[in-house]
């Protein structure tokens, strides 16, 4: 595929959906393409398995359609982490520019494993192009990776997502572009679609050359963002109540009231062509349990519940659905656990070793307990599982052990 020529990674095809998901279970790589338009391969089943294990399966996928109906299908699936979805006439013209995006931002292709908690922030700023689909696949890296982290949940994903894509937007057909709310309810009332109207808006270098300043910055109890354009800015302060009755059905400036719902603090500045917005983060919940562990009820932690005591045999593994965690050794709290560092007790449990530390409950939680033999009979269901797990080990070895004493303590948790 010429798009993809000179994206530094290895290209796998698959032929089949079993083939497919083969790869997905055992290789649980970055990023997935999938054709929809394959007769070979039934994409919206591929899809729905994915769906079943999204704990484990979680890929960021771009989507390659016949037409803009199946385009639009495979957008209004929920649970995806979809970055793109391009019907046929689009992928020649935009693949390789949605490439160029994931390239720069592949530290936020969500990883399982990868400890979010290893930098105190995340931050970047980007000058987008006067383009629905690129401002698109930012708001969906972001949402994906947001949600993924356990950051924000099914709903807040959404929430999240339309109003990051509407301020985009809004800067780029209302801001750079000057397109105006009659002038646009025109145009879509013909049956047009809005890029069409950008790329003629374009045709005028003065405004082809302008740019969307898009900031934001991942915090570990708030994200913040920032989205500028190069217009000549509008009058937020004349905008309607939206707690007025009579506003709530007003399409004029809906983004903004839907935004200024979803998310705090929206404040623009005295122009009104850059605003700035913030979410709450969730507080140590996992958005999703791994398929291994789909048939076991979770316990119900209290604060000050100990999970397990020092010295004792590690006779169960734990999966951590909500909840934060003391680990202390002798006596003294040497390090804190929480969902993102998914398992606990792993080290003692596989080795068979007596726990090297006391672990005891914070704050409300929730855990998964998982004996020997029942850990046994899942992986012999769900071999992949072995694998990941595997890998996952080996990743905190890796992690901890150079860095520090705290491994060589309670290392066989």
């Amino acid at each position: 595929m010429k798009s993809c020529a000179g994206f530094d990674a290895e290209l796998v095809p698959v032929r089949s959906v079993n083939e497919a998901l083969e790869f997905l279970n055992f290789e649980v790589p970055d990023l997935a393409f999938i054709n929809f338009s394959d007769p070979a391969i039934d994409g919206f089943a591929l899809l729905e398995c994915i769906l079943k294990d999204p704990w484990l399966l979680n890929a960021s996928i771009v989507a390659f359609c016949n037409d803009y109906d199946t385009s639009e299908r495979v957008e209004k699936t929920p649970g995806t982490n979809l970055i793109a979805s391009l019907a046929e006439d689009d992928v020649e013209k935009y693949l390789a520019k949605i490439l160029g995006i994931i390239v720069k931002n592949q530290r936020i292709l969500f990883q399982r494993g990868i400890g979010f908690d290893l930098v105190q922030a995340l931050s970047a700023s980007y000058q987008l192009h006067n383009d629905t689909i690129e401002a698109n696949c930012y708001a969906n890296m972001l949402c994906n990776f947001l949600y993924n982290a356990n950051k924000i949940d099914s709903s807040g994903k959404m929430q999240i997502s339309i109003a990051m894509t509407e301020m985009l937007i809004n800067g780029i057909e209302h801001g750079n572009c000057g397109v105006t709310y009659a002038e646009k309810s025109a145009w879509l009332e013909d049956g047009n679609m809005m890029r069409d109207l950008i790329a003629k808006k374009c045709d005028d270098p003065a405004v082809r050359d302008k740019r969307v300043l898009f900031e934001y910055t991942i915090a570990p109890t708030n994200s913040t963002f920032l989205v500028a354009d190069e217009g000549p800015g509008f009058d937020w302060r004349g905008l309607k109540d939206p707690a007025q009755t009579e506003n709530v059905y007003a399409l004029h400036g809906r983004g903004i009231k839907m935004t200024r719902k979803y998310t705090k603090n929206l404040t623009y500045n005295d122009k009104g062509n850059a605003v700035t917005f913030e979410i709450e983060h969730l507080a140590d919940c996992a958005n999703a349990q791994p398929a291994l562990f789909e048939h076991i009820a979770p316990l119900v932690i209290r604060p000050g519940d100990i999970v397990f005591k020092e010295g004792e045999a590690g006779d169960f593994l734990y999966y951590v659905a909500k909840g934060r965690y003391d680990v202390i050794v002798k006596g003294e709290v040497f390090s804190a656990l929480s969902a993102d560092d998914i398992l606990m007790g792993e080290m003692a449990f596989l080795l068979g070793n007596r726990r090297t530390a006391t672990v005891r409950a914070t704050t409300d939680g929730a855990l998964i307990q998982m004996s020997k033999k029942d850990f046994v009979l899942a992986i012999k269901e769900n071999p992949h599982y072995g694998l990941f797990l595997a890998w996952l080990l080996a990743e905190r070895l890796q992690r901890r052990h150079p860095k520090d004493h705290w491994w060589e303590k309670v290392g066989n948790l």
